[in-house]
């Protein structure tokens, strides 16, 4: 799994060259689709009867990038490598987890890391965020005027503004905005009205504190997880168990003690 702020390699390698080409070009496409297109100069160096160039990009963003190299002299266009790129959020840590599943050495790092964000996600879409991030929705009125705008996410950390996402339209930034937090709405304290609706909404969503049995949670699903990994049978779902299906592509039962430590904490419909 990579994240954003790792370093991807991107490599191209030219079989039985013996010199290296003219001239090599990397075209990086980034999840937004703009390019970026780098000419070098490259270091190659010798591997076999083989050269290799490589390239160390810092991901800047989640989603899907593609990396692909042409050369001319000789002329070479490899296929291109895409990579998706994940914005990891975790409310366990790495030490957490390797002692709740008994791990001594750390030879499982990707797949633990993947399972850390889907137990997070899984909670999360229980409870409400809990990792501190910025979060960008658009919200529809039925009036014309209104003084409350509901968010989908809480608690609220800090409202960042409003936009009409009309041409021309008005726009709030957080100097006039305030929020009541747990409840996941966002007002001006002044008592005026948002008006020229439906607004784009930028606000801070998370919590400050993550409860114990809300990381107990989390690492009782990633026992789960990995306990079935490993070529464990999975028990039968039992009554009031689910079957829940993270960003991170796992599709999963959530055993009934989880819910249990999340019971008291759950908010509706998220």
């Amino acid at each position: 799994m990579l994240c954003v702020g790792q370093v991807y390699e991107s490599k191209i390698t030219l079989v039985g060259a013996a010199v290296p080409p003219s001239t090599a070009t990397l075209t990086i496409t980034l999840p937004d689709q703009s390019v970026q297109t780098l000419t070098g100069p490259w270091t190659w160096t010798p591997s076999g009867s083989d050269l290799v160039a490589v390239y160390d990009y810092v991901l800047p963003t989640p989603g899907l990038f593609s990396f692909a190299w042409t050369t001319q002299g000789p002329g070479t266009s490899p296929r291109p490598e895409f990579v998706n790129v994940e914005q990891f959020i975790s409310i366990v840590s790495t030490a957490q987890v390797m002692a709740h599943l008994n791990k001594v050495k750390d030879t499982d790092y990707d797949e633990l890391g993947q399972f850390m964000m889907a137990a997070t996600e899984l909670v999360e879409a229980k409870i409400g965020p809990c990792v501190p991030r910025q979060f960008t929705d658009r919200v529809e009125a039925s009036a014309r005027q209104v003084m409350e705008l509901a968010v989908p996410h809480a608690p609220v950390i800090a409202p960042v503004s409003v936009t009409s996402v009309w041409a021309g339209g008005p726009a709030w930034d957080a100097s006039v905005l305030a929020a009541d937090k747990e409840a996941g709405i966002i007002y001006q304290p002044g008592g005026w009205a948002f008006w020229w609706g439906p607004w784009d909404v930028v606000y801070t969503a998370g919590r400050s504190y993550i409860a114990a049995r809300w990381q107990h949670a989390a690492l009782e699903q990633i026992r789960h997880l990995w306990e079935t990994q490993r070529g464990s049978m999975p028990p039968a779902i039992l009554q009031g168990e689910e079957v829940f299906t993270a960003t991170t592509g796992f599709s999963f039962s959530v055993p009934r003690r989880v819910l249990e430590l999340l019971e008291q904490d759950m908010v509706p419909s998220l």
